[in-house]
């Protein structure tokens, strides 16, 4: 899914009022604040670290707002990519099938 795909699918969620696009990797009580945060929550994937090795969830974590979401899927981004990589070479090895027979049957419609 792309960004926009992500976004309409968060938001068809009754309980989602709006999505921050582009909001930065921790999340800081001035982003709280402003945007009137009331809860903020992560999947069961682990939670990384931001580069200055801190909690992104810290403040959250401290008000408790922040909310481990179970979607009881162990499906990520990485799977997903193997997926697409996987199905890729069989689609494309289907279709060097499928353009053969059909070269074969033009061949000998030709011919007729």
């Amino acid at each position: 899914m792309n960004l926009h795909e992500r976004v309409l699918s968060v938001l068809t969620n009754k309980y989602v009022s709006e999505v921050i696009i582009g909001a930065p990797y921790t999340v800081t009580m001035q982003m709280i604040n402003d945007f009137k945060i009331d809860a903020v929550c992560h999947g069961m994937t682990p939670i990384l670290p931001d580069v200055d090795g801190s909690d992104p969830y810290e403040i959250p974590k401290e008000i408790g707002t922040f909310h481990r979401i179970d979607s009881s899927n162990d499906l990520t981004s990485d799977m997903i990519v193997q997926r697409i990589i996987r199905n890729k070479f069989l689609f494309e090895e289907r279709n060097k099938k499928k353009e053969a027979k059909e070269v074969y049957i033009e061949n000998m419609i030709r011919k007729q």
